[in-house]
């Protein structure tokens, strides 16, 4: 029974320990700590002149920032950007852009199988390429007939703007 009790204290004395120390660096970490984001790193090479504000200036070094984007950012209508304006901003183009390259992918991947479904295609080799909706189709086919066909299959998927068909006939 003895040695329960003492292990029990130890570990106790352990824990309570551990705690002490958690908390200690929680209480000295927290204040002097910086950022180190990828977007507060971004933010703190564009700003130039280190006063945590971004001008036009220092902002339009970063391609997203152009007249119109580096308004839009500037939520409290200051003419200049802090880093939450930076980030907040930055992050929804980023999130944004996600969006479209996922989206983008699933239109290709849906015209890829249903070109591999279709009867007339079997075995042959077309690239799918789709941007903002933009599918490009190139490679090679064996009549023109299915060239109309990849393009009916490509424009008739979810998603598609428009079709630029670039397949040439084998021969």
């Amino acid at each position: 029974m003895k040695k329960i009790r003492t292990s029990s204290i130890a570990t106790l004395t352990l824990l309570a320990g551990i705690g002490f120390s958690s908390s200690s660096v929680l209480a000295f970490g927290t204040a002097d700590t910086v950022d180190q984001s990828p977007l507060a790193t971004e933010f703190r090479n564009l700003d130039t002149n280190s006063n945590d504000l971004l001008t036009p200036a220092e902002a339009s070094k970063d391609k997203l920032f152009t007249k119109k984007h580096f308004k839009a950012a500037d939520v409290d209508g200051d003419g200049t950007l802090d880093q939450k304006e930076y980030s907040e901003y930055k992050s929804k183009d980023q999130q944004k852009n996600a969006k479209r390259v996922i989206n983008d992918s699933v239109i290709t991947s849906k015209i890829k199988a249903n070109i591999l479904k279709d009867e007339g295609f079997k075995g042959l080799e077309i690239s799918v390429e789709t941007h903002n909706g933009v599918v490009q189709l190139s490679g090679f086919v064996e009549n023109k007939a299915q060239i109309e066909r990849a393009k009916e299959i490509a424009a008739g998927t979810e998603g598609v703007k428009s079709v630029h068909n670039s397949l040439i006939v084998k021969g």
